[in-house]
């Protein structure tokens, strides 16, 4: 849902869609590197986990202008107002949460395993590579112990319930690179022994 208001709010990169990750995983089991399909993906994800990474200062009280991106200062304690040093940019800090709650924007304990792929991809040119990063982060666990909660949901629309299968049903074919299908019997194995998987995780939440 969009947030409505009279003043100009952080705009948060959207959760790919399945069809994105589909067309990928559909031509790499066939055995087609497409570069295309890889940088959409890839590029879409790259934008979501800065987003995501914006989102983490603004929970620890340093969320940045959506205008000229500098660090906003918090004004009066009983109605907190955020104003930009720089451009005069401001917002009721309460607004500015709303904008990012409940939508999967918060780190967590992905933090970690984020930073690595906005720095990585940013340094990676070859389609290959991209392709094991892309599949990496979307495979990845909020801890790698595999008993915190997958980050699928992070990142690709939908709920648990229809992310997990979805992505389990991904063709792979025969040509997978060796680090994707390794990182798949891995993600299956910590699935498998996952509170999510048996419906427990929701317990609390």
């Amino acid at each position: 849902m969009t947030v409505k208001s009279e003043y100009e709010l952080p705009r948060w990169a959207p959760r790919l869609t399945k069809l994105q990750i589909k067309k990928l995983y559909a031509a790499c089991g066939r055995g087609i590197l497409n570069e295309e399909l890889i940088d959409d993906a890839g590029f879409s994800l790259y934008a979501r986990c800065q987003s995501m990474l914006e989102v983490d200062k603004a929970v620890f009280g340093k969320p940045v202008c959506p205008k000229c991106e500098t660090a906003v200062e918090k004004r009066d304690e009983e109605q907190p107002i955020l104003v930009c040093p720089a451009c005069a940019w401001r917002c009721p800090l309460k607004l500015y949460h709303k904008t990012y709650k409940h939508k999967n924007l918060s780190p967590g304990g992905m933090k970690e395993f984020i930073t690595a792929f906005v720095e990585k991809f940013e340094n990676t040119r070859s389609p290959a590579e991209r392709l094991v990063l892309i599949d990496t982060l979307i495979h990845q666990f909020h801890w790698a112990s595999g008993s915190g909660r997958p980050a699928a949901v992070n990142f690709i629309e939908g709920s648990m319930k229809d992310i997990m299968p979805f992505l389990d049903s991904l063709s792979y074919g025969d040509n997978i690179p060796a680090d994707i299908q390794q990182k798949r019997e891995e993600w299956r194995k910590m699935w498998q022994n996952n509170a999510w998987s048996k419906g427990r995780g929701q317990q609390g939440r």
